[in-house]
């Protein structure tokens, strides 16, 4: 018997009655890939020294190694209930997850400045659309009654992510080198990338929906992030903070 969890996502249809088992591990999948997410912001976070020196940045640019990842997360996020109903909670997922670990092993590999943010930014798109994911999936695979402890467990994992970043960012950095902040992500990258077409729920893609996204407003989003970021960091540096 087939343990997958039936897709709920489409409209006018209900969260299942019971929780199998088959749902906890599709859940936990989902989880894994969120943790991913969160964790990458806080590893690289505390060993920006050791890429600085590495691929010889200007002090003044090492900032936008984060603030790439961050704006395109930020732009993403919002996306994601479109995207869920467009391309359905499992291959959005799939393919969140595919960019994901792609856009790790370019910036374990990248050998300038440019390169890394270019990857960074695609990496950051894609972990942008794994965080809100896990949430969307507690409406659409768990019933009334379970919600709560499923928004629990998440939520804890979120938390739980930043917390141990710094440590496992510095442990990585002083015992291997600054690719293996990136290189960590591959194996369980792949690892969840086989699991997932076997656990998490099917459902019909509505790709029609997809004609409905305002690009103008989503560059317009990304650009406006962008001016932000330059002017907030301009400012910190005339005031010499």
């Amino acid at each position: 018997m087939d343990a997958r969890p039936r897709d709920t996502h489409d409209a006018g249809t209900s969260a299942p009655h019971r929780v199998t088992l088959g749902t906890w591990a599709a859940f936990a999948i989902l989880c894994v890939g969120m943790f991913m997410a969160i964790l990458d912001i806080q590893v690289v976070a505390t060993s920006l020294p050791a890429i600085q020196e590495a691929l010889v940045i200007d002090p003044s640019r090492m900032s936008w190694v984060q603030t790439a990842y961050l704006i395109a997360e930020v732009i993403a996020i919002p996306l994601t209930g479109l995207l869920t109903r467009a391309l359905t909670l499992r291959w959005l997922f799939l393919t969140a997850m595919i960019v994901f670990t792609l856009a790790s092993l370019g910036c374990a590999y990248s050998t300038s400045f440019s390169h890394l943010i270019a990857w960074r930014t695609v990496q950051g798109f894609a972990g942008g659309t794994l965080i809100p994911t896990v949430f969307s999936a507690v409406f659409l695979m768990f019933p009334d009654r379970s919600q709560a402890l499923a928004t629990t467990i998440a939520g804890v994992i979120a938390v739980l992510a930043p917390t141990i970043g710094p440590l496992v960012g510095g442990y990585i950095t002083s015992t291997y080198s600054w690719s293996w902040l990136f290189l960590i992500n591959v194996p369980i990258g792949l690892a969840v990338i086989l699991l997932a077409p076997r656990l998490l729920p099917r459902g019909t893609p509505l790709l029609g929906l997809l004609a409905k996204l305002d690009c103008a407003a989503l560059l317009g989003i990304a650009l406006s992030l962008a001016a932000l970021e330059i002017a907030l960091k301009e400012l910190k540096d005339r005031l010499g903070l």
